[in-house]
């Protein structure tokens, strides 16, 4: 089956905030996301429960949420009942060399490309709103 990989960059900046860029690339077979080496999204989960600094978060009725221990990284699984089931994100925090916070996201999702393509603007979108909220002191 076809698995779509996404990673972007998306910077967070509170000042001098510049756009996002997303980057989409089709891959078979095993990646490695955020540090973690899988085969598919199940294989992710399995690494993921397994990460001593990874903990599972209160979850909603689309997705499975583990954060780690310092709130730097963050896993979402999509739940069997999602269209864009199974599917896997990973963002991680960091600090770029002015200081300024960047947001890498990585998605990868393993059903049509059109329902993965929403799910990876639904992320997009997402990290907008925080990086305007960042950007706005809020």
């Amino acid at each position: 089956m076809k698995a779509v990989v996404m990673a972007g960059a998306i910077l967070i900046a509170i000042a001098g905030t510049s756009g996002a860029e997303t980057v989409y690339r089709y891959k078979h077979g095993p990646s490695t996301m955020c540090g973690i080496h899988g085969a598919d999204s199940g294989d992710f989960l399995r690494h993921v429960r397994a990460q001593g600094s990874l903990h599972q978060a209160p979850a909603s009725e689309r997705f499975d949420l583990f954060v780690s221990d310092d709130g730097l990284t963050q896993w979402v699984f999509t739940k069997p009942s999602e269209k864009a089931y199974p599917a896997v994100t990973c963002r991680r925090f960091d600090k770029d060399q002015q200081g300024n916070w960047i947001a890498n996201r990585e998605l990868r999702c393993e059903t049509d490309s059109p329902v993965c393509d929403r799910l990876a603007d639904e992320f997009q979108k997402l990290d907008e709103q925080l990086r305007r909220s960042l950007a706005n002191g809020k």
